[in-house]
């Protein structure tokens, strides 16, 4: 094998193997009511400590629940999980307060990177009111868009986000009246 074909051979495998590391940290930008709506639990809590975990392949960390905007349950969430499988992009939370949400699994809340995991302090006035309005819309869908197709309105259940709207960011996506869903400036 000539020295050419090697190392275009190992350049292939380097951006093969870094992409494939790439796609398993990255998440789709997604708007925080999509994230909120893809959620089984959206609170507000303060992380106390790390604490052993039982579960192989999951960090335990204790919390205390401060607010409760989403919850398929009522019991009381004590701790919540984060993936330590570097394949999950791994998270470490400090003490500190957080918005986080999550999915729930065999009864343990799991926390991952593609989830709201933000520190509380640096959430907007806007965005801590969004949070209250955001279940409203869950029956709406958001859709990504780009140039002339963000142009086109959609009469429909759904309202279209260009990610780099920071109009849309800091609105929410809500039915009206007449049952179509448009963005809305949360006061």
């Amino acid at each position: 094998m000539s020295a050419a074909v090697t190392v275009a051979l190992l350049f292939f495998l380097s951006v093969a193997l870094n992409e494939q590391v790439t796609e398993g940290c990255s998440c789709v930008p997604r708007h925080p009511q999509q994230q909120f709506c893809s959620s089984d639990i959206v609170i507000r809590a303060k992380v106390i400590e790390k604490v052993p975990s039982t579960v192989p392949g999951l960090t335990a960390y204790k919390i205390q629940t401060t607010e409760t905007f989403k919850q398929l349950d009522k019991k009381r969430i004590q701790v919540i999980y984060t993936r330590t499988t570097p394949t999950f992009c791994v998270i470490s939370l400090y003490n500190d307060e957080y918005l986080l949400s999550g999915q729930v699994q065999n009864g343990r809340v799991i926390v991952d990177l593609c989830d709201l995991v933000e520190p509380w302090n640096q959430l907007s006035q806007v965005q801590k009111a969004s949070l209250s309005m955001y279940q409203k819309g869950c029956v709406c869908e958001i859709s990504p868009c780009t140039g002339e197709s963000c142009l086109i309105e959609i009469l429909q259940k759904k309202c279209l986000l260009s990610l780099d709207d920071e109009k849309a960011l800091q609105s929410v996506c809500l039915p009206g009246s007449d049952g179509f869903c448009r963005w809305q400036q949360s006061s």
